[in-house]
């Protein structure tokens, strides 16, 4: 059941990354099935007969043939609260919500007319959603030849709606946890998005899940590969740069310690501060 989970996303993100207006419809179809699919298989954990509709009992034969009517994802839902103390907060109920009114009403009346937008915003907060339960509850579970969860997002990472949904998710962990404090790691060289977060003595973006270990990072940004102990944060962080008036400089990417020249960041147009104000790297 998993393994037909990540089968429907994985085709919804296909359909979702050739960006054309009449194949969006069947982006939602798939993500809405691969959703509850996943949900399902969470509930399958605890006891594959709590899939059943009604008190019936259902044999593992039964089961594996599919000879049973299975519940509704809402009751699904209900029994995920009631057996597996698995519940959804209330912007995950609302993303799920919205792909289950879409999916009935491209299903069973018409195809929303001019409304692109709409089917792509939707398919964006499924995606996300699926990210973020398959991370939590299936973290180690690696179907066969399946696409990991870093795989999928990366094929939509140009996506704008998927960018915005995945991003908005992911502010309260990027607001409360360590972050590099220069603006080196602003742009993660996979995804592009400034998700770059400090666990331990690693970087790791929440967006895409690129991971780095910082020693190895500071060596490659190094001018000659060099790096030192930071003094301020005990971090094997501290790389060579030359500025732009010539002047060497040993920084620590980490928590903004430097000496030697200063280092200058610009946006495109206007210089900006070499530390970002709003955050702490420990």
């Amino acid at each position: 059941m998993l393994a037909n989970a990540r089968d429907f996303v994985e085709s919804a993100v296909e359909y979702a990354r050739q960006d054309k207006e009449r194949q969006w419809k069947f982006s939602v179809l798939h993500m809405a099935t691969a959703l509850e699919l996943l949900l399902k298989a969470k509930l399958a954990m605890t006891d594959y007969r709590h899939l059943s509709v009604g008190s019936g009992l259902v044999s593992e034969r039964q089961f594996e043939e599919g000879e049973f009517r299975s519940v509704g994802i809402e009751q699904c839902l209900d029994r995920l609260n009631r057996y597996c103390d698995f519940s959804l907060s209330s912007d995950q109920s609302q993303a799920i919500k919205a792909l289950q009114r879409l999916r009935n009403r491209i299903t069973h009346y018409i195809e929303p007319p001019h409304q692109s937008s709409a089917l792509k915003a939707t398919t964006a907060a499924g995606l996300n959603l699926f990210i973020e339960i398959n991370n939590s509850e299936f973290l180690n579970a690696d179907p066969y030849d399946a696409k990991s969860m870093s795989e999928l997002t990366l094929e939509l990472y140009r996506n704008e709606h998927f960018v915005k949904e995945r991003l908005t998710t992911l502010s309260s962990q990027l607001s409360s946890m360590p972050r590099p404090r220069t603006h080196h790691t602003d742009e993660c060289s996979d995804c592009l998005q400034d998700a770059t977060v400090i666990i331990e003595g690693d970087l790791k973006c929440l967006f895409c899940g690129r991971e780095i270990t910082i020693p190895l990072y500071a060596e490659l940004i190094s001018r000659d590969r060099s790096v030192e102990t930071c003094p301020e944060c005990n971090r094997e962080s501290v790389a060579l740069h030359r500025t732009a008036d010539g002047q060497m400089s040993h920084e620590c990417f980490c928590c903004g310690y430097s000496r030697g020249g200063e280092m200058q960041w610009s946006d495109g147009k206007v210089e900006i501060p070499r530390l970002h104000s709003d955050r702490y790297d420990r």
